[in-house]
Order: C-alpha cells, then sequence, then structure tokens
C-alpha cells in the first residue's frame, strides 16, 4: 500500500486545536479551575485559543497563585478590562487573603452584578480590621452565594451591612466563619429582602444583636451549625421543609405543617420546638447530656420523654445512645405511659460519639416506649464489641507470635521433608557412580604397580630408552589414578554437604520448638518425630558414607604413594593431594538456615 508523504506530512502539521468548535473550546476552558491558568493555556495552545479566555462565563480568581496582592489586584484588573462585555457572566469565584476593602473586591462584585452573574462564591481570610464593600451585598441576577470570612486574628471584628442583603433572586446562600452583625442592637434581620431564599446554612456565625431573625416567606431548608453567641434566634419560615440545628438553639420556630425532616445534635432538652412538628418523615436527634459522676438527672429523662411525645408522627427516627442510656436510667417514668409511634417504620439507635457504646443497654421499658405501637418498624442497634484490653491486647500478640512460630515450623517441616526426599531420590545414582569410580581406582592399582616395576628395572643407564618408555606409561597411568581421586573426592564431599544440610534443617526445627510452651512443644515433638528421626538416620548414613569413602581414598592413595616412592618426579602428584579430615565437619555445618 502506497502512502502520499506530503499529504501525510500536512495531516501531522495540521493544528486540530484551532479546528474544535467555540462550544467544546469553553467546555473545556471551563474545568481548569483558575482564571489565571486558563489564560496561560489559551496563550500557550494555540494561536485560535488565545482571545477565548475573553468569552468565557466563568471566573476563578485566587490571590494565593501571585507572591503579593497587589500583582493579584493588577491582574484582576486586566482581565477585567480586557474581556468581552457583551458576554453575561454566569459564575465568580474568590478566594483572598488580606484586606476586604482591596479595591478588587468592590471591582469584581461590580463586573459581576453588571453582567447578571449567578452564582458567587468569596472565601477570604482577612489579617486585620476591614470592612467589606456594600455592593458585595446587593444583586438582582444573583441566585447563588457562598460568602466565608475566616478572622486570621480573632481580635479584628469585620463591618458587615447594617441592612438586609438585596438579593431578590437569591435561593441558595451558605454563610461560615462570619460575623453578621456586630453591634448589640435590639433587633437584627438579614434576609427578609431574600424573598425567594429556599436554601440556607449558617455554620460558624456569630451575632451580636440581641435577637435575631431569619424571616424567609418561601424557605425549605435551614441548617445552622456551632451558634458562637447567645442571640436569641427566631425562625419563620412557612414552607420549611428540612431543618438542621447542629450546636445551636432556636428559641422560636414558625413553621409549616409541611416540615418533613428535622436533624439536631447538641444539648439536651430541647423546649422550643413544641407544637411545630405535625407531619414529620425522616428525625435524628443526637442529645449530649451533662451527667455527674455518670448519673443521668430525672428531669433530663422526663424532658426528653416529653420531646419523643411531640415527635409522634416521625417515620424514620434516629436516636444517639445517651438518649436510650437515659430513659433506661428511669424505668418507672414509662411504665405506664403509652407508645407514641404509631408511624414509625425504622428505628435506628446510633453507637457514635460513645466510646463506651458497648456498656449500654436499653430497659424493657424503654424499647416497649419506642416499638409497641409499632410492632412491624424495623429496629437497628448495632452495639459494638467492647475494645480490647491491655491484657488482650498483649494476649493477642503472643498468639500471633505463636501462630507465625508454628508456621515456621509447619514450612521448615515441609523443606526438610522435600530435602529428605530429594536426598534419598539421588543416592542410588551417586552411590552407584562412587562404586564405577571405585572399581576404576581399583583396576588401575595393578598396572601402576607393574610399571613402576619395569620403570625402576630399567633406570640404568645402559637402557636409556625404555626407561623413558615406561616412566611415560607410569605417568598417564598416574594422570588416571588422580583424576578418579577427583572424581570419588567430589562425591565423597557430596555426602558431606547433604549430611551437614538435613543436620542444620533438623537443629533449626528443634530451635524453633524450644520457643514454644511446654505443651504445644510436646504436640509438635509428638507430631514431627518420625520426620526428625528419618532425618536423623539419613544424616548418620551420609556422613558414616562419607567417612568410609574418605578412609577407602585414604588408604588408595597410601598404597600408591608406596608403590612409586621410588619413581622420583613422577610420583609427587600423588603425594603432594590433600583430603579433607574425616573427623573435621566442614565449614557449612555451622551456619544454621534462617527463614
Amino acid at each position: 500500500m502506497d502512502f502520499d508523504h506530503e499529504n501525510v506530512r500536512l495531516v501531522v502539521n495540521e493544528d486540530r486545536l484551532s479546528s474544535l468548535p467555540d462550544e467544546l473550546i469553553h467546555h473545556i476552558l471551563s474545568c481548569i479551575d483558575d482564571t489565571k491558568f486558563v489564560v496561560q493555556t489559551c496563550l500557550l495552545l494555540s494561536p485560535r485559543w488565545q482571545f477565548l479566555w475573553k468569552s468565557l462565563p466563568r471566573l476563578s480568581f485566587y490571590s494565593g497563585r501571585f507572591p503579593t496582592l497587589p500583582k493579584f489586584s493588577k491582574f484582576v484588573t486586566n482581565v477585567l478590562s480586557r474581556r468581552n462585555n457583551h458576554v453575561e457572566v454566569s459564575s465568580v469565584k474568590l478566594k483572598y487573603s488580606g484586606a476586604a476593602s482591596q479595591a478588587f473586591v468592590k471591582k469584581i462584585a461590580n463586573y459581576a452584578f453588571s453582567h447578571n452573574v449567578q452564582e458567587l462564591i468569596v472565601i477570604s481570610w482577612p489579617k486585620n480590621y476591614y470592612e467589606y464593600p456594600l455592593c458585595l451585598f446587593s444583586s438582582t441576577s444573583l441566585k447563588h452565594f457562598t460568602f466565608s470570612s475566616e478572622l486570621l486574628d480573632p481580635d479584628f471584628t469585620p463591618k458587615m451591612p447594617k441592612t438586609p442583603w438585596n438579593f431578590p433572586a437569591l435561593t441558595t446562600l451558605h454563610l461560615s466563619e462570619i460575623t453578621l452583625c456586630e453591634d448589640k442592637r435590639e433587633y437584627f434581620d438579614l434576609f427578609s429582602n431574600c424573598v425567594n431564599l429556599k436554601n440556607l446554612s449558617l455554620s460558624s456565625f456569630r451575632v451580636q444583636a440581641k435577637v435575631f431573625d431569619i424571616i424567609s416567606p418561601r424557605l425549605s431548608s435551614l441548617l445552622l451549625s456551632k451558634k458562637k453567641c447567645t442571640t436569641v434566634i427566631n425562625v419563620i419560615a412557612p414552607q420549611l421543609e428540612n431543618l438542621t440545628i447542629i450546636n445551636c438553639s432556636i428559641n422560636h420556630l414558625d413553621a409549616a405543617p409541611g416540615l418533613s425532616s428535622f436533624v439536631y445534635s447538641g444539648e439536651a432538652p430541647l423546649k422550643w420546638f413544641k407544637g411545630s412538628f405535625h407531619f414529620l418523615n425522616k428525625v435524628s436527634v443526637c442529645f449530649s447530656f451533662w451527667r455527674s459522676n455518670m448519673l443521668y438527672r430525672e428531669e433530663d429523662a422526663r424532658e426528653t420523654i416529653s420531646m419523643l411525645q411531640e415527635l409522634q408522627s416521625v417515620k424514620f427516627l434516629t436516636l444517639n445512645f445517651d438518649i436510650v442510656e437515659c430513659l433506661s436510667a428511669y424505668p418507672d417514668l414509662l411504665s405506664h405511659l403509652p407508645s407514641p409511634f404509631s408511624n414509625l417504620i425504622c428505628l435506628t439507635i446510633d453507637p457514635n460519639m460513645r466510646r463506651d457504646a458497648y456498656k449500654v443497654n436499653m430497659s424493657t421499658e424503654a424499647r416497649n416506649f419506642l416499638l409497641e405501637n409499632s410492632p412491624s418498624a424495623m429496629f437497628i442497634m448495632d452495639i459494638p464489641e467492647e475494645p480490647p484490653t491491655k491484657a488482650m491486647i498483649a494476649k493477642q500478640a503472643r498468639e500471633m507470635k505463636r501462630a507465625k512460630l508454628i508456621a515456621d515450623i509447619e514450612r521448615c517441616m515441609t523443606e526438610l521433608k522435600t530435602s529428605l526426599e530429594q536426598v534419598n531420590t539421588v543416592l542410588v545414582e551417586r552411590k552407584e557412580a562412587a562404586e564405577k569410580t571405585k572399581v576404576a581406582l581399583e583396576n588401575i592399582i595393578p598396572e601402576v604397580k607393574v610399571w613402576t616395576k619395569k620403570t625402576i628395572t630399567k633406570s640404568e643407564p645402559e637402557q636409556p630408552t625404555e626407561s623413558a618408555e615406561s616412566r611415560k606409561v607410569l605417568g598417564g597411568l598416574m594422570t588416571k589414578f588422580l583424576a578418579r581421586v577427583k572424581k570419588m573426592e567430589k562425591l565423597v564431599m557430596q555426602y558431606d554437604d547433604l549430611s551437614v544440610d538435613i543436620r542444620s534443617k533438623k537443629e533449626y526445627v528443634i530451635l524453633l520448638f524450644e520457643k514454644l510452651p511446654k505443651r504445644q512443644r510436646a504436640e509438635m515433638e509428638t507430631r514431627y518425630a518420625r520426620q526428625l528421626e528419618e532425618a536423623e538416620i539419613l544424616s548418620v548414613h551420609l556422613h558414616s558414607t562419607y567417612e568410609d569413602a574418605y578412609n577407602y581414598l585414604e588408604e588408595m592413595l597410601g598404597d600408591v604413594t608406596e608403590c612409586i616412592s621410588g619413581c622420583n618426579s613422577t610420583c609427587q602428584d600423588v603425594s603432594s593431594s590433600k583430603l579433607p579430615l574425616a573427623s573435621q565437619p566442614s565449614s557449612s555445618t555451622s551456619a544454621i538456615p534462617r527463614p
């Protein structure tokens, strides 16, 4: 198949990024959550991309990407001044550290609101006294607002607008780490102009006013978490459906009968909710009782019972262990009361936040009070296991160590068994090779004796030729003899190596036995007694075979050396041959293998 190399070269050189449609490029760039990186990407990737950042509907500014705040402010000014003003802004995200009165905050807010922004996220870490610009809290287009102002210096208090925020289109508002009102006025109202607000979240907030009213006619979901003041909070939300209160309190709640989900976590008891719940679907209550000497007060039990009776319409109920334990501490208060729950589908007792949850027991009276009128309801109460004591942990450690020791013994015995099988398999072959070498040695010796005698006889000066010939034949015989000796010596040493290997493995197993308790040690010794005995017998047999072969070789060398002792240089190679001493074990015998 022929290729058109010119066309291929053109395809390769083509800028494919430039051929992408604007909508796809905008989607790709929107995945980059930093306008600085977006601008850099457009300038680097493709000539056609270098101006596309100007029409992106999403802006994200992070001061942490710049060495100083003035340089960050300059970048913000350049981006906003060069952006296509005919394109609306859908989302703006601003994260910065420094004074909120910086010009760039006001500049970003004015630009975003003038371009009908719908989502605004402002997260700041102020370092000193500051005052937020008023323009940040007024917009006719904004629908989603997230605002966090975590103080780096707790001695400073921010200045917020003293009038209600003007967000007529706002539907979702998340506020955290913020002081909403810094003066001690009698009354404070912040959200009355947010007429379309549906979702409100206040976390780690502070209000210095005596009364804080949350008035929102369309509010459907409210989260109040970690209030840092003693301000009285009133909630007026006729369309409220989901209410979550965490470490916070409400003085008065005016909610519609449509409230279906209620989550509370904090101190007990609750007194502000009476008459507020009519058609609840899901409820989760987690009380933290203050207890002296680990005893619950009867007053707490009575008020907890009163609270539960207010939740009689609930279908899915979750209570923490403190509530169950408090009710169980006063069974007489429950014995004559009927269960208030007739619609209950599932009751869950949550053990979280209690280290000693394993100690909690639910009394019969408490169980009947919660479940008697809903006999088909699912009941979930997973009591955790008691955490191990130091003695239990030490025992587990010993058991694990013992289990590992037994596993090591079993592994070593398996290796020893394999070694025994392999040695028994090759022992016959090596014995046959040794016998053949032995026969070859014995066949050479008579010839050596004959030619040694001829060599000595013909060594007179008048027979120089015959003497040289005899020495040559005798030299050849001695070369064969030494070769057989070396071969026999190699087989002899293999016997010794096998013996050492088996004995060392057996000794290591015995060493492991000594680390076991007496009873387990006796069991393991009984279990492997036959294999250890077989290993001992085979090791002794191998070493005995080694000694016999060594003695045999020593005897052969002695005979040959004595036979040719009168032949001068002919016997030098034989007389210089050395054999390992049979009485000295090989150096490997002291090296016991470790796992």
